[in-house]
């Protein structure tokens, strides 16, 4: 693997990690608003990688995508901690937490989106086109990481945010059945993206995400 692409999977690495923690933030702070306030309380209403690592989904399962490429660069972190009898509606308030993440990945990547229209239609500041191909390098960075990244964690698969979606609105047995699976969700992801399965599941999110650059104007950068 050369110098240069070592140096592009740290700072992809870097944007992950910093997403991340957005992510996990958002979980924090919709649970507080809906009357939890136990990531609060935990010092998880932040945007401090030290809280959030996760040292295999933060770490790991990202380097291994950074040194066998074919994958987008997604991860996960530490889930904030929540406490459901806290919620005035626990079932639906779960609902609105678990989306609040994948919501601030989205956010991200469209506040990229138009940053690179921006930038590749106006040439802001009258950068030299070296400057300007960099910004616009980190910028993709950030939108195609969020993006995918939002994807990944509506995947029905616990303790990703799907899985909490799922759970909260199947009735209580099969709800416990889905959380009997957590412990060995590491696992079942590592199997997904050894065999390929992963890259079948992202195929639609890579449409979505090629016709939002269509949207912008920026089709041919795909």
């Amino acid at each position: 693997m050369s110098e240069t692409r070592i140096l592009e999977g740290l700072l992809q690495l870097g944007v992950l990690i910093f997403s991340l923690c957005l992510h996990e933030f958002g979980h924090a702070w919709a649970a507080n608003r809906l009357g939890d306030p136990t990531g609060k309380m935990l010092g998880r209403l932040t945007i401090d990688p030290r809280v959030h690592v996760h040292p295999i989904g933060t770490l790991l399962f990202p380097a291994l995508m950074i040194f066998f490429p074919g994958l987008p660069l997604i991860g996960w972190a530490k889930p904030v901690p929540v406490t459901a009898e806290n919620f005035a509606k626990p079932r639906r308030d779960m609902c609105w937490v678990a989306v609040a993440g994948p919501s601030m990945n989205i956010l991200l990547s469209f506040c990229a989106l138009m940053f690179i229209s921006f930038f590749y239609h106006a040439n802001f500041f009258q950068m030299d086109p070296a400057m300007q191909a960099s910004v616009l390098k980190l910028l993709s960075m950030f939108l195609i990481i969020n993006f995918y990244l939002a994807f990944f964690n509506l995947l029905p698969i616990p303790p990703l945010d799907g899985g909490w979606l799922l759970k909260a609105v199947l009735p209580g047995k099969w709800s416990y059945q889905i959380s009997r699976l957590e412990p060995y969700s590491v696992i079942l992801l590592i199997v997904l993206f050894q065999f390929g399965f992963l890259n079948l599941l992202f195929r639609p999110a890579g449409f979505l995400l090629y016709q939002a650059m269509d949207w912008a104007g920026l089709g041919n950068l795909m």
